[in-house]
């Protein structure tokens, strides 16, 4: 018993916990290292979800007698100019349409105003709600001092403005560095040998085969949402165009940026566009309402599984607990991490459980009798 690799098992894992344990006792001796952490994290993190863009062209490159560093640098060259070239075509498009909203931001405030005013007149609200205590002069009023304050609280917090601003460019130098030699050393095989140094040896084999199978998961996952989102922003601007929409570059793009957030994300980048078609007329309102539909149903009829593929298909309802624990615990990029995270650890348990299920059944068998 005393020698079983299950024991074994079980014991580290207590003094794992015990460890952790102990480190949330003398937290002060790890403080160094957790506000390293948290200044690296958001490099590593954007430095990962590059690395899984541009390593198939690297090793197509370096597969074709290309030098890895030439390859890198070529892929860097690249990604430069496409940023260019979309900066010189979609931000004179951009800036003209973010002009037009800041003009008619003060005539759409208005426009609300009279919506409100004619639901609070309409026979029909007033028999739904009792609007006595509704007073939308005071609703402004409130509203107008929201927004005072907060540009008060702007004005006060520019150091912490500064701060920020500061640590952001920071991180914009250090991410091409990180990518770099991420993508030098060996591709997708520096993560896991480095892992692997760590591992004892009777583990390594299931340490390989499990960080294979991260790498190449997680790297499903990255690739594909850029590419759904993408597919979704495109179509969704297409939409637009076609029914005349106002602002719909600016509203396509909102949709594809928070189509990266799982389940809510649809939602919520449909508000502005609804909002904006009430603005010019219930009748554009439910061509936008028709046009997302559309949409999100090819999104995730055609599009998601053809790209996506089934191995990272998973539950509505998974979907749905994953989203509020992690938006309780991390809030918005906890939500955004969500997926990738439970996928890695799903793949833990299910190499730990394929690691003690021949240990649990060595150790039921009984032993032969003896004549």
């Amino acid at each position: 018993m005393w020698d079983s690799k299950l024991f074994k098992t079980g014991v580290g894992i207590l003094l794992l916990f015990l460890i952790i344990y102990m480190g949330t006792q003398i937290s002060f001796i790890f403080r160094p290292v957790v506000v390293a952490f948290e200044a690296l994290f958001i490099s590593f993190l954007v430095s990962g979800v590059l690395y899984y863009f541009t390593i198939p062209f690297v090793d197509w490159m370096h597969g074709h007698k290309v030098p890895r560093p030439l390859a890198i640098l070529i892929v860097f060259m690249l990604i430069i100019g496409l940023l260019a070239l979309l900066f010189f075509t979609i931000g004179p498009i951009l800036q003209a349409e973010f002009t037009r909203l800041a003009v008619s931001i003060p005539e759409g405030i208005r426009e609300i105003q009279q919506i409100i005013r004619e639901l609070e007149e309409s026979a029909i609200f007033n028999a739904l709600l009792d609007l006595e205590a509704l007073d939308v002069d005071e609703i402004i009023d409130n509203l107008a001092g929201f927004v005072s304050r907060a540009i008060s609280q702007v004005a006060v917090s520019v150091a912490t403005l500064v701060d920020v601003m500061t640590g952001l460019f920071m991180t914009i130098i250090i991410i091409p560095f990180l990518l770099y030699y991420m993508l030098k050393e060996k591709g997708g095989d520096f993560i896991p040998k480095l892992v692997e140094r760590l591992s004892p040896e009777e583990y390594k084999d299931n340490v390989h085969s499990a960080l294979s199978e991260m790498n190449k998961l997680l790297g499903t996952y990255v690739q594909g949402l850029a590419v759904v989102c993408l597919f979704v922003g495109i179509l969704a601007y297409i939409g637009f165009s076609i029914i005349g929409l106002d602002y719909a570059l600016i509203l396509a793009m909102f949709i594809l940026i928070t189509n990266i957030i799982p389940f809510l994300g649809p939602f919520i980048g449909s508000i502005p566009a609804v909002v904006v078609g009430l603005l010019d007329s219930p009748l554009t309102m439910f061509l936008v309402i028709v046009v997302i539909v559309i949409v999100q149903q090819l999104e995730s009829l055609v599009i998601s599984p053809q790209v996506m593929g089934r191995r990272m298909a998973l539950s509505p309802l998974t979907i749905i607990l994953l989203v509020l624990v992690a938006g309780r615990l991390g809030g918005l990029l906890g939500i955004i991490l969500a997926i990738p995270t439970f996928t890695v650890l799903k793949i833990i348990v299910n190499h730990i459980f394929e690691y003690i299920k021949p240990i649990k059944k060595s150790s039921g068998q009984t032993p032969t009798n003896r004549s």
